[in-house]
């Protein structure tokens, strides 16, 4: 062979040696795979109340801020430094330096508002509300998971073991809870006060749902099915004790909106309202829901497609969170103010955890 073949031989046989081998190029996929994994988390919510599971915090969107894990249990957890738009994976979150393009042209600079409007301000991390009640351990159910809706906190605590428990969900509320099934009310002595037993005959088991006032302002449900007998519910309301649950989010907040309530968290959303405002009424409502598509991009936070948008109705940030197949939802209602600076921000210091269910 002359010296051109020799040459192209050896070159060859070099890269050969140095080649990955077979084994060692499938790991590598598979450790890319798994890295870009994902864990959801099904929530119980509504009559149920929700059942969420602890786990870590996928960060989301960080345009501006950098901060750690928020805290978990109910809707509760408070936050700390910030990680820009996330996989949902373990990988490392890209830098927290994120990149926030400033708004187009034509776009307002903050909503529409007058010199009366309130006007929503930013402070730093979040402070969870708290479920003030728990259920002795035991083997069969466990650990309560608290949420808040219209600024009514309750807990649920998810059965294990089904032959001799089931699920038990607590709500706590300034009013007397009204029901709208018929069912049949039994008058029972609880935690030393008057209660009542309300039966509601369904299948696949019967509905029990024990309530009483238990002081001046508070009012206790506790909810669960036939597993139990009518004394058991009555006991298992009597053993309640003490205690600060705090409330699970779906997202660990860098910020939040200065002076406003925490009025609803559940498994796809987070809102607050101004403290002299009806429960369940909202000033910025924060809401993942399952994807939907932009009409508009105006936006861009930390890479991902956003659509700012100032209407009658309030102020919309949507962002395209594509990791999750999801879309973030920031609604301003009309009564208030709030600069688009802001709002990004706020936008950019949310991250989406594991436990979180669009909507």
């Amino acid at each position: 062979m002359d010296e051109l073949d020799r040459l192209l031989a050896e070159t060859m046989r070099d890269a050969e040696g140095h080649a990955p081998s077979d084994s060692g190029l499938l790991g590598s996929v598979h450790d890319r795979s798994r890295r870009y994994h994902r864990r959801r988390v099904v929530t119980v919510t509504a009559v149920s109340a929700a059942a969420a599971v602890l786990v870590a915090a996928i960060p989301f969107v960080t345009v501006l801020a950098a901060r750690p894990e928020p805290v978990t249990p109910p809707v509760a957890p408070a936050p700390a430094t910030s990680a820009p738009v996330a996989r949902p994976t373990s990988a490392a979150p890209r830098s927290s330096t994120p990149r926030t393009s400033s708004p187009t042209s034509g776009t307002p600079k903050s909503s529409t508002s007058t010199s009366s409007t309130p006007k929503i301000t930013l402070a730093g991390g979040w402070t969870a509300p708290a479920f003030p009640y728990t259920l002795p351990a035991t083997d069969g159910m466990s650990a309560p998971v608290a949420s808040i809706t219209a600024g009514n906190p309750s807990a649920f605590f998810e059965a294990t073991e089904l032959r001799d428990h089931a699920d038990v969900t607590v709500t706590v509320a300034t009013r007397e809870s009204s029901f709208t099934s018929p069912g049949t009310a039994t008058p029972r002595q609880v935690r030393g006060h008057p209660g009542t037993l309300r039966t509601v005959d369904v299948q696949p088991a019967k509905q029990l749902t024990l309530t009483w006032k238990e002081s001046a302002n508070r009012w206790i449900r506790l909810a669960t099915d036939d597993t139990y007998t009518p004394d058991q519910v009555v006991a298992l309301a009597d053993s309640l004790s003490p205690a600060t649950v705090a409330v699970s989010p779906p997202f660990a907040l860098d910020f939040s909106p200065a002076g406003l309530l925490t009025d609803t968290v559940s498994a796809s959303r987070m809102t607050f309202r101004a403290p002299s405002a009806t429960p369940g009424s909202a000033a910025l409502t924060t809401v993942l829901r399952q994807r939907q598509q932009l009409k508009t991009v105006n936006q861009k936070i930390q890479g991902y497609d956003a659509q700012l948008d100032h209407r009658a109705g309030g102020v919309v940030l949507s962002v395209d969170v594509t990791d999750w197949n999801a879309t973030l939802v920031i609604t301003v209602s009309d009564g208030f103010t709030i600069s688009d600076a802001d709002l990004i921000k706020f936008a950019a210091g949310i991250r989406v955890l594991n436990r979180s269910n669009p909507e």
